[in-house]
């Protein structure tokens, strides 16, 4: 896949990108930084939902450690142009399920609207492993992404794009 690094982020987009599907901009990827903080926290045998797939970076980061990652996107040329490109313990998916696995890990990068991210937040809940399960948000520098962390215990990592980390959500 040919990816191309964005001066001064860190990040990365792809030349064919069509843009993201509500505003038409281009994708922009993790870090490798973030990739790298990302991967710790799914790493063993765990089972990660990620929402939005976006260029597959995260992803690649998370299949490379994680026994299983389940990422959703409704994107069509996320699916068609990404998905095929997953190793084989990534399966994509449409829409939040994982055929009655529980997840270790949710790591979401969807949809950067308030609403979006707090539909996003709880619809992950029901599937959360109890006690050990996490959630990581990306881009919480974006400050309609921070609006959604409404929940106390939320920490910030400060990164390029910055990252939410909560451990033992209430149920």
């Amino acid at each position: 896949m040919a990816l191309e690094r964005v001066n001064g982020s860190g990040s990365y987009m792809h030349p064919s990108d069509p843009g993201e599907p509500s505003t038409g901009k281009p994708r922009l990827s993790i870090t490798d930084e973030e990739a790298a903080i990302i991967a710790d926290f799914c790493f063993g045998e765990r089972t990660v939902m990620e929402i939005g797939t976006g260029l597959g970076v995260s992803t690649r980061a998370i299949a490379e450690v994680a026994e299983t990652v389940f990422t959703v996107d409704i994107d069509p040329w996320v699916q068609e142009n990404i998905w095929p490109t997953l190793p084989g313990n990534v399966y994509g998916i449409s829409e939040v399920y994982t055929h009655g696995r529980v997840i270790d890990v949710a790591f979401i990068d969807g949809d950067h609207s308030t609403e979006a991210t707090a539909r996003d937040i709880v619809a992950v809940l029901p599937i959360l492993r109890p006690v050990t399960g996490v959630i990581l948000l990306h881009d919480t520098n974006y400050p309609n992404v921070r609006a959604a962390c409404t929940h106390d215990g939320w920490e910030f990592i400060e990164t390029t794009h910055g990252i939410g980390v909560h451990r033992f959500l209430p149920r």
